[in-house]
């Protein structure tokens, strides 16, 4: 066993002290890098999950001479600390989460909600059945950004993009590489001149440029009208931290402003098929404004830490990974609510409908015959030699009022065999995931398999619907369950 005094000890301050500058390394292609400062980084990645993992008794114990430990012992062999994270993924098996990140990007994203790129979020699908390459359409626009400034929508089918026809993904291909490569283009500040045909059929030629915007997470919110009952519906895209110094800021008003506008609703969805987490704050006033009025102050989670944390307390009530209650103060008072979830739902989201589930009637509507991603757990910025890059150790994991908290597979869902419209705009009660919710709320069922089957075979005036493909690219960054420095400021002053 690693001695305490060892792990939050002197050697964190002499190593890796922490420190609030900004020195940032230029890139993940080795521009830029110091030589001395990455050796004592990629040292690093071995130490602080020693000392922070969720997992850390799982891993290698290391080698310790004269009461110094000797990290070089195991990091030796490795060439930088992504290396490092992903060597010790062997033995932490869970842990598909840890990384580093080397712009600072990730906090600006999460607690401003200032993102760099075009907004856009494509997607590759299947257009018939049977067909053995994915065409290139737009799955998402994010509100605010430079896509949705230059009307980008949903469901457009990507032709071309500046001039580059090779948009179609074939997963045993030779053009796969560069499809993916297009496709990462709209998560960067290139500019882009795309051949696009709308829903409608229509060709047309939109140019953007992925560029620095303040994103509205709350992507729609309106109250349908169905057969005389009031449904709410809640769109929202990501976490951005909904407090700056302690305070409530902007994005708290507006989901404050959207569930004021909820008041007398019978039913309401809450959209979150999208959303891949953010912080941990924004998903407890997310619970609070949802969870029934006669626990609006009940227990929220539990939070599970490694052995040296709750040596430190700081799980005890009022620290850092205390246990957290529910602090209701709207009066929506609703006995169930819908939650849409795809594998892209994730951590944040996977946290608010599992907080929700020991005290109203959840129902998870999914697609596939899957659930949500699957991230129970979560992590904190650790800021390494003065500012020179962060680490995001997965450190802690929320457990619910009832103990439950370890859905790695995924919550699945309650109908899990729903479509989704990739054609609809996001609130269009024909949209197939959204259907599905009303029909249960009139009709106090689901449709059947079959009759899902069907619906999703005649929605394209009698095409098949368009199906993902199995080789989606994906955002690992995108997923996350954060907690920042004003929420572990107890922590000591090297972390």
């Amino acid at each position: 066993m690693i001695k305490k005094s060892i792990l939050f000890g002197a050697l964190i301050a002499m190593f890796f002290a922490s420190s609030c500058e900004k020195d940032p390394v230029k890139g993940e292609d080795g521009e830029g890098k110091d030589p001395d400062k990455e050796t004592l980084f990629r040292d690093s990645a071995y130490y602080y999950s020693l000392a922070l993992s969720l997992w850390e008794d799982k891993l290698p114990s290391p080698t310790i001479k004269n009461d110094q430990i000797d990290l070089q012992a195991y990091t030796g062999k490795f060439a930088d600390a992504e290396a490092v994270l992903n060597d010790l993924r062997k033995y932490a098996t869970l842990d598909r989460f840890s990384f580093v990140d080397r712009t600072g990007d990730v906090s600006s994203e999460i607690q401003q909600g200032v993102y760099k790129e075009t907004g856009a979020v494509p997607i590759f699908l299947l257009e018939t059945a049977g067909a053995t390459k994915a065409q290139m359409y737009i799955r998402l626009v994010q509100k605010g950004s430079p896509a949705a400034d230059a009307g980008l929508m949903r469901g457009m089918k990507i032709v071309s993009v500046n001039g580059d026809k090779d948009v179609l993904l074939d997963p045993n291909g030779s053009n796969s590489q560069k499809a993916i490569q297009l496709y990462q283009k709209f998560f960067t500040g290139d500019k882009l001149v795309l051949e696009v045909v709308n829903t409608d059929g229509k060709a047309s030629t939109i140019t953007v440029t992925g560029t620095s915007y303040k994103m509205d997470p709350i992507l729609t919110n309106k109250v349908l009208d169905l057969n005389g009952k009031k449904v709410g519906y809640f769109a929202y895209t990501s976490f951005i931290n909904v407090y700056t110094g302690g305070k409530p800021n902007e994005h708290y008003n507006k989901m404050k402003a959207a569930f004021d506008g909820f008041a007398g609703v019978d039913e309401l969805v809450v959209d979150l098929r999208y959303n891949g987490g953010g912080s941990t704050l924004s998903a407890e006033e997310l619970s609070n404004f949802l969870v029934p009025t006669a626990n609006a102050k009940s227990e929220m989670y539990k939070y599970k830490i490694n052995r040296h944390l709750i040596a430190e307390g700081f799980n005890n009530e009022g620290m850092p990974f205390g246990p957290v209650n529910f602090d209701k103060t709207n009066t929506l008072n609703l006995k169930r609510v819908y939650f849409l979830v795809t594998k892209s739902t994730a951590s944040a989201s996977e946290l608010v409908i599992n907080n929700l589930k020991p005290y109203m009637d959840v129902q998870i509507i999914s697609t596939g015959n899957v659930g949500s991603y699957g991230k129970p757990v979560g992590f904190f910025e650790s800021k390494v030699l003065k500012g020179y890059a962060s680490y995001y150790i997965t450190s802690f994991q929320m457990l619910n009022s009832k103990g439950e908290g370890d859905y790695f597979s995924g919550l699945i869902g309650t109908k899990k065999d729903a479509y989704e419209g990739f054609t609809k705009q996001l609130g269009d009660p024909t949209e197939g995931m959204l259907s599905e919710a009303l029909y249960h709320i009139a009709n106090g069922s689901y449709r059947s398999s079959s009759a899902s089957a069907s619906l999703r075979k005649t929605s394209r005036s009698g095409k098949a619907e368009m199906e993902p493909s199995n080789k989606q690219p994906l955002n690992p960054h995108g997923i996350g369950m954060y907690k920042f420095a004003d929420e572990i400021k107890s922590l000591p002053a090297a972390f």
